[in-house]
């Protein structure tokens, strides 16, 4: 498993976070991120990955062997993006960088966190 610290994520992921999650609401969105040098630079999208208004998963068997893979994201239909159980477990299982971003899913309503579930803060580039 890849523990490189992510310090940053470009500011065109962030935005396409912001309107993947916009326009599957009042579904959950979930992707995995990448990250080179520490920077989270693109999503990858999971062929079965399920999506309701209360949760959302992907089959982690169908991860590539990528070590560039740092995490994962999801949208939260509601005003809180503090992680849940689930999430928690999630985190501690698959990858050390997680966003969970929440409504009005803009560049103001998401946050990051460690495996842990500990809040860590990202530079958007």
């Amino acid at each position: 498993m890849n523990r490189r610290k992510v310090w940053g994520i470009e500011r065109e992921v962030l935005e396409m976070i912001s309107q993947a999650s916009r326009q599957t609401h009042p579904y959950e969105f979930v992707a995995t991120m990448r990250a080179e040098d520490g920077v989270i630079y693109e999503l990858l999208l999971l062929p079965g990955s399920i999506s309701s208004g209360s949760s959302a998963t992907f089959p982690t068997f169908n991860l590539p062997i990528d070590l560039s893979i740092v995490g994962s994201v999801h949208s939260h239909p509601s005003y809180s993006n503090e992680p849940s159980e689930a999430d928690l477990h999630l985190f501690s299982s698959y990858g050390n960088t997680h966003i969970i971003i929440c409504m009005p899913y803009d560049m103001t309503s998401w946050r990051s966190y460690d495996r842990q579930g500990r809040p860590v803060d990202l530079q958007v580039l």
